[in-house]
């Protein structure tokens, strides 16, 4: 599957795996959620390598599940407090969010996570398990996020609680 992308957008192929069974004589090695069969260098190759800079292709759009990965302005987080996780852009200098969502989601990114350092973030906002496609609506504070069960990709931002002046969740 062609499942590696360089920086500059070229797609290269490779093994997808789930362990290292996967991989014969190789061993399975997770980047973000996917599994890709690496191999040791042999002494005897003699070929001259290039090493190019790769990312793991992502979801196709913002908002998707980690384990597939996230696109390149994303971070996969876990709200506290929530059993799932997801992939989440930042916020851009407006308040807006990207508006690319996963097949089959009808929730409304939203500018809706804050961390305590101040970044802000988008999260997809539902209301019912039915908002989210393939994922699931959590509630927190009040408000539905849709997430994916959670995988080994996110990073685990804590939960404070929201500032009464603000509508944004407090990772």
């Amino acid at each position: 599957e062609c499942a590696l992308r360089t920086t500059t957008g070229d797609k290269y192929c490779a093994l997808i795996c789930q362990s290292d069974s996967d991989c014969g004589t190789g061993s399975c090695q997770k980047i973000m959620g996917v599994g890709l069969c690496t191999y040791d260098a042999t002494a005897t190759a003699a070929v001259e390598t290039m090493t190019t800079q790769a990312a793991v292709a992502t979801n196709p759009t913002h908002y998707g599940n980690p384990s597939s990965g996230c696109e390149s302005d994303e971070q996969a987080v876990k709200v506290q407090g929530l059993s799932g996780d997801f992939c989440s852009p930042k916020c851009d200098s407006t308040g807006s969010c990207p508006s690319d969502v996963p097949k089959g989601d009808t929730a409304t990114p939203e500018c809706a996570l804050r961390t305590t350092t101040g970044d802000k973030y988008c999260a997809l906002i539902c209301q019912s398990d039915s908002d989210c496609g393939t994922g699931s609506c959590q509630k927190i504070m009040g408000v539905g996020l849709c997430t994916y069960d959670a995988s080994a990709a996110a990073a685990f931002l804590q939960l404070l609680p929201a500032q009464a002046a603000t509508s944004q969740i407090v990772v």
